[in-house]
Order: C-alpha cells, then sequence, then structure tokens
C-alpha cells in the first residue's frame, strides 16, 4: 500500500479535526485503525481468505471515498460463493491495481462523475477480477506521472499473481477502453487459481 495513502489519511482525519467535524474525524480514524490492524495481519500470511482480503479492500476504498468526497463512485460486485467458502488468495492482491485506478486514472480527471467497477467472480476453477474505470486512461495519466515517484504496487501484483498461478507471463491484462478514438477508461483483468 502506498505510504502517500497513509501519509493522506492522517491528513484528512488531522482537517476534520481542525474543523471540529467530530463525527467524520472519529468515522474516518476508526476506518483507519481498521485497515492498519489488517495489513499486518494479511501480510504475515502467504494466503489469507477471500472474505478478509474483500473486507481489507473495502476499507481501503472507503476511506479513498472519504478522502475524495463525490469525486467519484465505486461499486463492488461480488460471486456470493466466494463469499460464502473458505477460498483462500495471496492478501492484498488487487488492491495495487484498485489504487492506480483511483491515483491515476479518477482522480485527474476534470469533472466528477468518476466510476470504478469492481467485479469477482468464480468461473470454473478460477477467481475472476474486473476491474474498470471511466478515467483518463493510462496514457494521459503516464504524461501527468512522468515527474512523479513510480510505484512497484502494480509490477509486485503481476509478480505474485503469475507466482500463486505457477504461470510463465502473468495472467493480468490491461486493456485501454476508447469511444470514438478517445481515451475513456482502463480494464484491468486478473485470475486466480482457486486453492
Amino acid at each position: 500500500m502506498n505510504p502517500h495513502f497513509m501519509f493522506n489519511c492522517i491528513n484528512s482525519i488531522d482537517a476534520y479535526i481542525y474543523s471540529n467535524d467530530k463525527y467524520n474525524a472519529t468515522l474516518y480514524l476508526n476506518k483507519f485503525a481498521k485497515l492498519l490492524r489488517n495489513i499486518p495481519d494479511s501480510s504475515k500470511q502467504n494466503t489469507v481468505a477471500f472474505s478478509k482480503d474483500i473486507e481489507t479492500l473495502k476499507l481501503y476504498i472507503e476511506l479513498e471515498e472519504l478522502r475524495n468526497e463525490n469525486k467519484f463512485q465505486i461499486t463492488m460486485h461480488l460471486d456470493n460463493e466466494l463469499m460464502e467458502n473458505d477460498y483462500k488468495v495471496p492478501p492484498l492482491i488487487i488492491q495495487p491495481f484498485v489504487e492506480n485506478a483511483i491515483q491515476h486514472g479518477l482522480k485527474n480527471k476534470d469533472t466528477n462523475g468518476g466510476l470504478l467497477e469492481i467485479r469477482i467472480k468464480k468461473f470454473e476453477d478460477k477467481i475472476e477480477y474486473n476491474i474498470q474505470d471511466n478515467g483518463i486512461g493510462r496514457k494521459a495519466a503516464g504524461q501527468i506521472a512522468q515527474n512523479k515517484q513510480k510505484s512497484c504496487g502494480m509490477q509486485s501484483s503481476f509478480d505474485r499473481i503469475r507466482l500463486f498461478n505457477k504461470e510463465r507471463a502473468s495472467s493480468v491484462k490491461i486493456t485501454d477502453i476508447y469511444k470514438n478514438s478517445k481515451a475513456r477508461g482502463t480494464l484491468i483483468s486478473a485470475t486466480l487459481k482457486i486453492i
């Protein structure tokens, strides 16, 4: 998880305290504390329950939504079978993809109305992840990010998925979405073998 995200969360909590918004300061602080508890617990293990990984992802998403009020909406569609069974996945496996979509695709939009859709389903002996945003697209985001520190989270997730699936090349696919020759977002698809 990007250290800048942690620092920004603390700044947001501080802003709520400074403006005497006790309700939001407490809400934000509680979610942030729960996320901080989940991360070390998860990172000590090679795999965690799918439902635990989704709980941590949801906390991350809720904090980003609080921090970026009304800039974007996030929807999650989860296969009930995945939530109700004891499937194991590498911890925080898609969080870097979600973070990348928010930080580079959605936050850089000129207008509100950003949308991030996360769909996760079981298909045969695999878990399929699809993360789609209607952000500015990778090319425009790459131009903005040229002078910024490069994150290793995406590459790390590619490598972790490849190793988990015992593949030569990672099953992650990134698709640029265009409409009338104009960038309209990005779709990231990944599959994990069920264990």
